[in-house]
Order: C-alpha cells, then structure tokens, then sequence
C-alpha cells in the first residue's frame, strides 16, 4: 500500500514518472479503484453519512453499496469517453487500462468537493470547480501515455467529463 500512496503523491504533483509506471504495471488497475472506493467512502463521511450507521440497516446498506456502484461506473465511463477521445479524436497511441488507472488515481482530489460543497449551494458548480484538479491530473496522462499536446490531452480530459455529464444525466446517475 505504501507504493500506491507513494504513487497516489506524484500523480497528485504531475510527476511523469508516475504516469509511466501506470502505462506498465497492470497491478496498478486494482490500486485505482481501491482508491476511488476510499475517496468514496470519505466524501460519504465529509458529507455526514455515518457509515457505521449505514452498515447496519438494509436501506443503509443499499445506499452505500449505490455510491460505490455510482463511483466505479463514473470512473469506468469516464476513463471510456477520454480513452475515445484521445484515441479517436485526437489520433492518440495509448490504451484504455491506462486512462483507467490514471483516472483512478486522479479520482482522490475529487476530495475538493467536500470543500466546495460547502461554498458553492449548486452541487454542480461545486463539482466543476472540485474537478478541475482532476481534469489536470488526466489531462498530463493522457499526453504522457497518448503522445499528445497539451491542448489536446486536456481536450480529451475535458470531453470524457462532458461526455459523462450527458451519460449520466440520460441514465439519471449522479456525477461522481
């Protein structure tokens, strides 16, 4: 675990080294989503669910589990809308399993909504501004995975959230 965080830190601070090691380790697929689940988990308690309370009833159960359904599917569909986007649109060089885990360890600094949550009363505006760490985060992978410019990864990057925005307005998910 002391690797993912170690890892989770640079991706954090746009080190490429830490982009390279996603492209090549497979393992590090596993380690995103431990670390979506968590920053789930801990945007639930920033928000004041308890989660001890929510575990010990069925209707707390089933929320629970509906939030971290909620974030691996954002995180799935997200990484799926950019991995097109940079590949397609953009005629990029990377693979999917990369967007995958750079998103997942880009996911973390969604922890700014619980911060922005608080100052802005439109969640949405809350979540925009919380994402853009984010967005930069996946936008410096992608143009270190995909060989891209730097107006084109943060394109990419920009298009997966829109892409995701439209997706789950349509199937009526939340954003992250």
């Amino acid at each position: 675990m002391a690797e993912t965080l170690r890892r989770m830190v640079e991706t954090l601070a746009l080190k490429r080294e830490a982009f390279v090691w996603m492209d090549l380790n497979d393992r590090a697929t596993g380690d995103a989503l431990i670390l979506v689940v968590v920053t789930r988990l801990l945007i639930l308690v920033g928000f004041g669910v308890s989660l001890l309370g929510a575990a010990t009833s069925l209707s707390g159960l089933e929320a629970l589990f509906r939030a971290m359904l909620n974030a691996a599917v954002f995180w799935l569909g997200y990484s799926g809308i950019t991995y097109a986007a940079a590949r397609f649109m953009f005629d990029g060089d990377g693979g999917y399993a990369t967007v995958l885990r750079v998103a997942g360890f880009a996911y973390p600094t969604l922890l700014l909504f619980l911060v922005t949550g608080r100052v802005f009363s439109n969640l949405f505006v809350a979540f925009l501004v919380a994402a853009i760490w984010f967005l930069v985060i996946v936008a410096h992978g992608v143009r270190a995975v995909f060989d891209l410019s730097p107006e084109k990864s943060l394109a990419a990057s920009a298009l997966g959230l829109a892409g995701w925005i439209v997706v789950a307005s349509i199937l009526g998910y939340g954003l992250v």
